[in-house]
Order: C-alpha cells, then structure tokens, then sequence
C-alpha cells in the first residue's frame, strides 16, 4: 500500500524550508497571480522555476494554487499563466473557476488539474463529474465525516485530499461573501478580511461580546490511521500564512505520526502531540469528522487570535522608536520572539517583535506603520526565536537562469459549446422564496417562475402545498442548495425522480455533483449563483453540460456582466436585482451556543440576523442588495430574465406587491446597498502593479 501524501503549506521561502527540511512529500504555493491569499508572501517567477526543480530532484512534490475566480478581463492574463505554467510543469494545479478548468483542458491538457475545496465537492457525484473533466484529484469540503469519505472512496477512483490540521471556516466553502458584501474584499478572490475571527454582540443585550463565528483549529492527528486506511491520497495542512516556525512544528508533529504509528500508535501520538505543543495555534477540534453533532467546534469567550494568551497590558510607555509594554505576569520572553498585540475593542491586530524583554516588562520594535499599544490591549505569543533551526535553503542565490515572466500571447478564440437541450426558459421575473406558506401570496402576482429549495425536511410539504395553488410544475424551479454532501445524494436520489414524476423538469443546481446526479433525468438543469459563472470561459464549459442558463453570482458588477455577455453565444443570464445574500452558510451545530436572532460587529457596527434552520444556519445582513432601479437599462442590453430572492424575508401579499412594483416599474429601493455592481471587486493597484525583480 502506498503511504498517504503528507502536504504542507509554502507561503514564504522560510516556510518552504521549513515544511521540506521536517519531511514534507509535498508543499503548495502561490505565485504573484490568481491565488486564494494575496495576502501571503507568495513566490516570484524565477522562484517558482527553481522550486520546481530543487524539489523534483529531492523527489518532491509542487502543487500551484490557483483557486480564485476569475473576470472576464483577465482571461487574456489567466491563459498566459497557464501556458508559462505548462512549460515549467508543476505536479498539480489547485483550481476553483470552471473557466480555468475548460481553458486548461482545450490549451493546456498535460496540466494536472485539482479540485480546490473552494469548489466544494462533498459527494461521489462531484468527484466523478471533476474526474470526467480530466482532474486527477479533489480536494474535499472540511465539512465531512468519516463515514462519507468511505462512501466516496468507494465510487470514485480519482485522488482524495483532506485538510487534516489548521484554520476553519465558519462558512460553507467557497460559499462566504462577508468580506465582499462589505468592501468588495472577496474571499473567492483571495482577499477574505476574515470577519468570522471578530467580536460580536448581542443586539438584545450589548454586554454580551463574544467570538461567536470564531471556530477552533482542525487537529485530525489521532486519525491519520483511520484516514488512511479510508484510502485518502493526501493530508493536507492549512497555513499559507502561518509562520514558518507553524510550519515546522506541524510538519514534524504529523511526519512523526504517519512514520511511526504502524510499529505503536499510541507512543506516536503522545509524541506528535507534544510536538504540536508549539504550534502557537488555536484551541483544538476535529470539527465534524467523528461526531456531525459536535458542540466542540467553537470556544466563543475566547479571541479569535491564534498564539498563546499572555493576558492583557498594564501600562504602556512609548519611546522613539519602541515601546516597552508591562504584562500582568512574567511571560519569559526573550529577544526575537514575535507577539500579536490585539485592540480591546478588536478594531486592530498586529504583530511586533521583541527587541528586549525582563520580567513583565517587554520592549517592542515600533513601526510608522503600526499603531502605539494601549491599556487593556490583549498580548499572544505567536514564535519563539529558539523555536528556530537552519534549514537547507530551497531557493538558491542565483536565479538568473530561469525565465522570470509568463509572456503575453493573445488568447485564442473562444469555440462556443452547443448545448443540446431545446427548452428555453421564458423571459420575465424568477422569485425565489424558502416557505411552502410564502407560496400563497405569490398567487396574487404570479411569477414567470417560482424558485423553490427543497430539502429532506420540506418536500412532501411543498407537493402538498403547491398542489392547492395556481402554480404548476412547469411554472416551478426546483433549487438545490450548495452543500451536497453523501446524506444529500442519498436523499436527492430518491428525490430527483419523485419531482420529475410529479412533472417538474427544471431544477437550479449550485454544486457540481448535482450537475452529475441529474445526467439522467430529462431535465433542464441552469447553473445557479454559487457555480459563479464570473467569465465566458465558465459559461462555455456550462454549455458543453447542456446547461442553457445560469444565474450571475451575487458577488458581480455591472462591467464584468456586461464583458461576460459580449463573448457568450446561445445562453441566457439571469440576473439578481434583490437578494439578502447569505454572508455565512454554517453547516455545523453553533445553535448550543447561543441563540440570537440579531448580532452586531463590535469592530465595524454593522448589523445581521441569524436565521436557524433545521439544516443550516445563515446569517443575513442588515441591508438587502437590490439594483431594481437599473432593470429598464438591463433590459437595453439585452438581459431578460430577472431573479429576485426574498429567502430571509416574512414574506406577506402587501410585501411581496410592494417589491415586485420595484422590479416592474425600474425603482430605488429604499434601505437598500449595491454591494458590487458598482465598485466590483477589490483589489489593490500598487499590489497588482509589483514588478517581478527577482
């Protein structure tokens, strides 16, 4: 049997020698572009190019992170990138948008293609539809048990990943749009400002504050028996912008694991954990992987913070170029070690380095840059300068033989896929509501379309609802939620062909292993937001699958919709114009922590609601997004077909009458934001401008 890949993070030179000199098989990186944190470090062309071949020479492993989405100005850019990526020849390319994949599979075939778990494939199905579109390997949602990576294991024969140590997600994969809503920081664009980690409060009662989407760190170093005998490839470690001293401390602690657990492993793990020790991380959970009901995913009276809690500051005094800080207690600091210092309030987070240090009190490097600590600031250990060992560099001094840019070469035209399906959806206005009792008041303004969710909770009572209404099954869409892990194949097996014998033919997929389930039912399947069709690139490898139709992602603005729709032929776009997004889509259990319906965001004052459902918490902002004023221009451009979103909503004849009066006449609505369609993404121009000098 081969011994499963242990994987480790590289973002930065020193964490790569880190993860190579404690026994990584493998590392992942970023290069300057297209990579789901443009926060890190990441590596420079001629970097790469040396990486590449110091590691294949030590018979070693290089993956390139490519999981963003992409717009449809950047295809000229991303093809580029993928031709200077052909030639160099990593071992893998890490990959969310659909457009990458259908750009690399018609250009680039010999590139060895991955699932990025930002794709979220939870379920055999979408393994297997990833395996027929040439990827060798899928990296998997954290948000599974054991016994569904077994079932997986046993329908596909591509490469299984797994996350098995580091930071969690409140929020479903690839399926959070908090940084964007606020700030076009997307996390599908690798600028998540990791809003999860802040201090909320409960708007009933302001004195209670606490981290309650901050989850604990992912520990699975007890199960690597368990896992491998499941049959996974790979084990991979999160923390492209962990320390390299994280890096080490964790690739030893797992490499000592795998090596030694099969002679005993009991003394293997007592010795792996004790290495752990020096992680400087958060507390610990397995999250979802032994128990799907477990309450150990969180500690919401603690920070969010990763690093050991020294307490707070007494006093702070600030000389020229430092600060000495006075602790409550001797933390036996010394000369080199870093701490993060984080605002009593939560407004700031930053990191300084200890220039002298005795008893309680601590003098820090001060930077123009960095705010002066206060009073009441809490302190965490985040690396000890003894921690430290030399490692073989991997990266040599002279770069000068390597090629240190991608090139600019036109794309090539774009060959439009032909769908086959014949139906065309009718023009007109998609609403989309998530009670089978909000039904009722749609019939007093029928819809073009009704958009429903249906889940194992709500199916018989929507056919017995809609079956006393005016509604038929072909003026119905049937939604399948993102999350669609084996319990939900199981369920939509059954499901699928109960609908369509029912007569309802349309369903509106958001994960790719519905796309594949519903192969063999004469339906008609529209790709809906989360399969985020953001570039014509992704829009023509939709129709090679005979989807027709597509909903625009939440996250998308006007220039880019307007780009997209230039280069796609023989599709319709459906257009949100009102939606509350659901900034976080929670799987696992919070609700035994607290149940509060509104919450505030300490650092920023924005304001949600939390909705708890029985298979699902979301959470909802203040303001709904709605451009319902800019319908009447969309339609001179073209745009049909429009989709209005009232999940969240108690939705009422005179509510409903009133937003559809919106939507008919092209008016503001009041109380209501943009979020991207004006500003688009963010994205910072001195970043995007660096030149490669090295």
């Amino acid at each position: 049997m081969n011994r499963i890949e242990l994987l480790a993070p590289a973002g930065s030179p020193e964490a790569l020698d880190a993860a190579i000199g404690e026994g990584a098989d493998a590392v992942y990186l970023g290069l300057r572009d297209f990579n789901a944190r443009a926060r890190a470090k990441n590596f420079a062309y001629r970097q790469f190019e040396c990486v590449v071949e110091r590691l294949h020479t030590m018979k070693r492993k290089v993956y390139v992170t490519l999981n963003t989405v992409i717009e449809e100005h950047e295809t000229s850019r991303l093809y580029n990138f993928l031709k200077y990526l052909a030639a160099v020849k990593p071992d893998g390319l890490i990959v969310q948008d659909m457009g990458v994949a259908a750009m690399a599979n018609a250009y680039f075939p010999d590139l060895r293609l991955h699932c990025s778990t930002q794709m979220n494939v939870s379920s055999s199905e979408g393994v297997n539809f990833w395996s027929r579109q040439n990827f060798k390997r899928v990296v998997l949602s954290r948000e599974l048990d054991l016994q569904q990576l077994k079932e997986i294991r046993q329908n596909t024969s591509a490469q299984l990943e797994v996350f098995c140590h580091g930071a969690l997600c409140v929020s479903l994969s690839g399926a959070c749009l908090f940084s964007s809503y606020f700030g076009g920081k997307s996390a599908n664009r690798g600028r998540c400002t990791q809003a999860c980690r802040r201090l909320y409060a409960n708007v009933a009662n302001p004195a209670d504050k606490k981290f309650y989407f901050s989850l604990n760190d992912l520990q699975l170093i007890n199960h690597i028996p368990e896992l491998e005998e499941a049959g996974i490839n790979s084990l991979k470690i999160e923390g492209r912008m962990k320390s390299h001293q994280y890096i080490a401390s964790v690739v030893r602690a797992y490499r000592t694991m795998i090596d030694e657990y099969p002679n005993d492993r009991e003394a293997a793990f007592e010795k792996a954990a004790a290495i752990l020790q020096n992680d400087f991380a958060r507390n610990k959970t397995e999250f979802l992987f032994m128990d799907r009901a477990n309450y150990d995913i969180i500690s919401p009276e603690k920070s969010g913070q990763t690093g050991i809690a020294l307490g707070s500051i007494l006093s702070v005094k600030a000389g020229t170029a430092d600060v000495t800080i006075t602790l409550a207690k001797n933390a036996k600091l010394q000369q080199g070690d870093h701490l993060r210092i984080q605002a009593e309030n939560d407004s700031s987070r930053e990191t300084y380095k200890v220039t002298e240090a005795e008893d309680k009190k601590v003098t820090l490097r001060l930077t123009e840059e960095k705010p002066l600590p206060k009073e009441g600031d809490r302190v965490f250990l985040v690396s000890r300068q003894d921690f430290d060992k030399p490692y073989e560099k991997i990266i040599g001094a002279d770069l000068e033989k390597y090629r240190h840019h991608p090139g600019i070469t036109p794309v090539p035209a774009l060959q439009p896929n032909m769908p086959k399906s014949q139906l065309k959806l009718k023009d007109g206005i998609f609403v989309k509501i998530e009670k089978a009792a909000d039904i009722y008041p749609l019939q007093t303004q029928k819809p073009d379309y009704l958009v429903f969710p249906i889940t194992s909770y709500n199916i018989d009572e929507f056919l017995s609802t809609i079956s006393r209404t005016q509604f038929k099954p072909e003026d119905v869409i049937i939604y399948m939620e993102p999350y669609f892990d084996q319990n939900a194949c199981n369920f939509w097996n059954t499901a699928a062909k109960k609908l369509v014998d029912r007569g309802f033919d349309k369903f509106m997929v958001n994960n790719y292993g519905q796309l594949n389930l519903l192969r063999s039912y004469p339906v008609e399947r529209i790709a809906g937001p989360y399969l985020y069709v953001f570039n014509s690139f992704a829009a023509n490898f939709l129709s090679a699958q005979d989807v027709r139709n597509f909903v625009s992602p939440l996250e998308n603005n006007k220039r880019n919709l307007y780009q997209t729709q230039e280069h796609i032929k023989n599709q319709n776009i459906i257009v949100p114009v009102f939606a509350y997004p659901e900034l976080f889509q929670i799987i696992s259990r919070l609700d035994k922590h607290y149940h509060h319906k509104f919450l505030k965001d300490v650092q920023t004052g924005y304001e949600f609601s939390v909705e708890y459902g029985k298979e699902k918490i979301s959470v909802l902002p203040e303001k709904p997004f709605s451009i319902t004023d800019k319908i009447n221009d969309l339609k001179k451009r073209g745009f049909k077909k429009f989709f209005v979103d009232l999940t969240g909503m108690k939705v009422s004849k005179g509510l409903y009458r009133e937003i559809l009066q919106h939507v008919n006449e092209s008016r503001h609505m009041e109380q209501t934001c943009r979020f991207n369609w004006k500003d688009g993404f963010y994205f910072d121009k001195a970043e995007d401008n660096k030149t490669d000098k090295k």
